[in-house]
């Protein structure tokens, strides 16, 4: 409930101050459980994709972000699981998968960390996407941000097409399986970005006429 109420409060100056278009939002099933995996530039992303899609997605997060009491508490409210990322621990590791068989909705930046090129190459996903994608027996399914966030400045989200991870054994990967799946995932999201630009591309054209 508390989430919501501030969902209200903070969704028109939000809209207002990072304006965002969603290309291919019909890709995007509210009823389906999937991972979402974006690239990351800001700790205003998280904000932009609830605020874009009304959804309270399940955020994984650096523990970090849960020193204190406070900061603790406003995490668990928007949603995100603490999570040590050498290190994940079987109470967070069982939230998470928890989280998919209830059919929920995933949100993980595979990357790690922010991304501090501005327009540049994701860094190497790491294999907990795939794993969460296995054992949660739930679609990826890849978006992607154009640029990081800026106050008054146009954005673009792109949202990939949904898939599922491929192996022997879909619920139990084998190391090379695992490798040739972040490898998919990768050329999916190169593939969105190259899409993305075209599009914003053609709409500076355009504008300009």
């Amino acid at each position: 409930m508390l989430y919501w109420i501030a969902f209200v409060i903070l969704y028109l100056p939000l809209i207002i101050l990072y304006p965002t278009k969603i290309i291919h939002k019909e890709r995007f099933d509210r009823k389906k459980k999937y991972v979402v995996a974006s690239n990351h530039y800001s700790n205003a992303d998280s904000l932009i994709y609830n605020v874009k899609f009304t959804k309270k997605f399940r955020y994984v997060s650096k523990k970090e972000l849960f020193k204190t009491k406070f900061t603790a508490w406003v995490m668990r409210t928007i949603g995100a699981i603490p999570v040590d990322r050498g290190n994940i621990s079987p109470s967070a590791y069982k939230e998470i998968l928890s989280v998919l068989k209830n059919n929920g909705q995933l949100f993980i930046y595979p990357e790690g960390t922010r991304n501090k090129i501005e327009d540049g190459e994701m860094q190497q996903a790491k294999e907990g996407l795939i794993l969460f994608a296995s054992k949660g027996e739930a679609e990826i399914l890849p978006m992607l941000i154009y640029r990081k966030p800026k106050i008054f400045r146009k954005n673009y989200i792109i949202v990939g097409e949904p898939f599922f991870v491929q192996g022997e054994n879909p619920k139990k990967l084998t190391k090379e399986e695992v490798e040739e799946n972040l490898k998919a995932y990768s050329e999916k999201m190169e593939a969105l970005r190259a899409e993305l630009k075209t599009v914003v591309e053609r709409k500076k054209k355009k504008n300009k006429k």
